[in-house]
């Protein structure tokens, strides 16, 4: 099978690598961050960290600050996790990713293609929808749910959140919508 140029299993070593990748930043950011809480410095606004790449470098305090908002690792890895799977299914399907179609299409078209449906995926279509809701509204810069995208969930039966909510997404959160994408594909026939 032909993904632009990768193969189904080099999918999943890219989907295995990211994993890895996620781990392993955690961990050397809760390092990083015991290194800075654990030193006996009584000035570390004032001591300045700096880099060859960046010669003004920062404060202790606003690298500590840095490695307390996660979101960036997180966001990468769950944007880069929902493109495998979308990749992997309209490669399947042989349906250029151009296309446009919403999780709820391919999703559908992948299951059909496997001989199952949405009752075979555990959390199934609605938890499907709010993994591709909390993907778009995160790509598109927003930090709580809209009338459009709370409408979508709930035409897919997904009434877990409202107009305003906040887009929570912790390591929980990407970990959860993760594994709904990796039971989409096993249940679709993609599994690794």
């Amino acid at each position: 099978m032909n993904l632009g140029g990768n193969t189904l299993s080099d999918i999943w070593v890219r989907w295995g690598a990211l994993t890895k990748s996620l781990i392993s930043t955690r961990i050397a950011v809760e390092r990083e961050r015991a290194l800075w809480d654990d030193l006996e410095v009584t000035e570390k606004a004032e001591l300045r960290l700096r880099t060859p790449v960046r010669e003004a470098g920062l404060t202790v305090v606003d690298h500590v600050e840095a490695l307390d908002d996660e979101s960036t690792v997180l966001t990468a890895t769950f944007v880069l996790s929902y493109a495998l799977a979308e990749a992997a299914a309209l490669n399947r399907l042989g349906i250029d990713f151009r296309a446009g179609l919403g999780v709820e299409e391919w999703g559908t078209r992948l299951l059909l293609d496997a001989g199952r449906t949405w009752s075979d995926v555990p959390e199934g279509l609605s938890g499907a929808v709010e993994v591709a809701v909390v993907r778009n509204l995160i790509l598109h810069g927003q930090t709580e749910f809209d009338v459009q995208s709370c409408v979508r969930l709930a035409t897919a039966g997904n009434i877990s959140h409202a107009v305003g909510d906040p887009v929570v997404l912790d390591y929980a959160q990407v970990e959860l919508y993760r594994g709904r994408l990796l039971d989409l594909l096993t249940v679709g026939g993609l599994g690794d």
